[in-house]
């Protein structure tokens, strides 16, 4: 499997069941969230959700407050999707090493 789609697998796992598990417990739809940001459609909470993008970090702080999401929650499954992808990168990088 490719990195891009190993490290949209990870986003899909980390962020997105974060996202949509928080946003679910919070009794919020994608539209919603989608209004409360300005967006003109859910697709774009749709997109985060299934790993397809992730939010733009200057909307984390209104997702945190509209989905009463503690900030070093968030920060914390930032950090670990973070963390996740550089394991990723380290190890596609061994792996270009080791064929020389």
């Amino acid at each position: 499997m490719k990195a891009e789609l190993i490290e949209q697998d990870l986003r899909k796992k980390i962020v997105g069941k974060f996202l949509r598990e928080r946003r679910v417990k919070a009794g919020l739809t994608q539209m919603e969230v989608a209004q409360e940001l300005r967006y003109s459609t859910a697709q774009f909470i749709s997109n985060w959700e299934r790993g397809i993008s992730m939010p733009p970090m200057e909307t984390l702080p209104k997702l945190s407050n509209m989905m009463k999401i503690p900030p070093r929650d968030f920060i914390d499954v930032m950090s670990k999707y973070q963390e996740q992808v550089l394991k990723l990168n380290k190890k596609e990088l061994l792996g270009l090493f080791k064929t020389r």
